[in-house]
């Protein structure tokens, strides 16, 4: 039996893994999700965006992200397509619950730069246990 192999160790951090669920749901546009001291890092894949058609928003506690972008799809008498792969999409993605990772919500920052999606999610700083004087009386 191979139960303390690292394989092992590491199937069972990803089926324990909180980002699992909504990480690797069904789409076309490959996420990363980075833990660093401090902060997560969320990255997205988005080509083709233009600003006007990407969002990011806050709404009941969960991070919601959204782009969308349109390919021309018209076509003349003097052209045939050999291969048509550009279609125009809509991305949206939910990450439930943001609080639960111990994000402060209102430090996130987000930049699109190169066709990728870069979200800063800042971590809050750890609660520390207090010590509390007992007064003898």
């Amino acid at each position: 039996m191979l139960k303390h192999s690292p394989w092992f160790k590491d199937i069972d951090d990803l089926f324990g893994n909180k980002w699992v669920s909504f990480a690797t749901a069904d789409t076309a546009f490959p996420m990363d999700i980075i833990d660093r001291d401090g902060e997560y890092e969320v990255r997205v894949a988005v080509p083709g965006v233009d600003k006007e058609n990407l969002s990011v928003t806050i709404e009941k506690g969960n991070l919601h992200i959204q782009a969308s972008s349109k390919v021309d799809d018209r076509t003349s008498n003097t052209e045939k397509y050999v291969l048509r792969g550009l279609k125009s999409y809509e991305y949206k993605r939910i990450i439930p619950n943001i609080a639960e990772y111990n994000v402060v919500a209102d430090k996130i920052k987000s930049v699109y730069k190169d066709g990728i999606l870069s979200i800063t999610l800042p971590k809050a700083e750890e609660e520390k246990p207090t010590t509390i004087e007992v007064k003898v009386e």
